[in-house]
């Protein structure tokens, strides 16, 4: 069931997806309401399921400066169940930020974090590399993060 969202609401979320710690004051002052109605407001979008998650994202610094990893998936078609364990299994690991089912040559996208390649084999040979479902992966290693987010592009931010 898709949500309507107001103007406003979606003034409110952009502002969120930039800096989620701010008080219902600053949020107020953007938007031009009352910071109580805005507080109302926040908790009704988190109550609903439009704020998903409040999280902290951490650098790549903090984190140890982690290898990261494209990989592409291309299931057997023969193994629909396989696949259905093998998205479970991957969704489960810690190792996974982003997994996608897409179009194309390949089945799954995964972004998959390590801390070294041995680490990262470890994970591909676990997971990937003797799985009945996977019939081939390709990996891609990522040089330098240019930009990372997952914030969403609101329409009708400007509102």
């Amino acid at each position: 069931m898709r949500q309507t969202l107001d103007a406003l609401d979606r003034r409110l979320l952009a502002a969120l997806q930039k800096d989620n710690l701010q008080t219902a004051d600053q949020l107020a002052e953007q938007v031009g309401r009352s910071p109580s109605a805005i507080a109302r407001r926040v908790r009704r979008l988190r109550a609903s399921g439009a704020i998903a998650a409040d999280v902290a994202i951490i650098s790549d610094r903090a984190a140890g400066q982690p290898l990261s990893a494209i990989v592409h998936i291309q299931l057997e078609r023969h193994a629909p169940q396989e696949g259905d364990r093998l998205r479970r299994r991957l969704a489960a690991s810690p190792n996974v930020q982003l997994l996608l089912d897409i179009a194309g040559t390949f089945d799954i996208l995964l972004l998959v974090v390590a801390p070294d390649m041995a680490a990262y084999n470890a994970f591909a040979d676990a997971n990937l590399a003797e799985h009945p479902a996977v019939r081939r992966f390709e990996t891609s290693f990522v040089k330098k993060r240019v930009k990372a987010t997952l914030a969403f592009p609101i329409a009708g931010e400007g509102e």
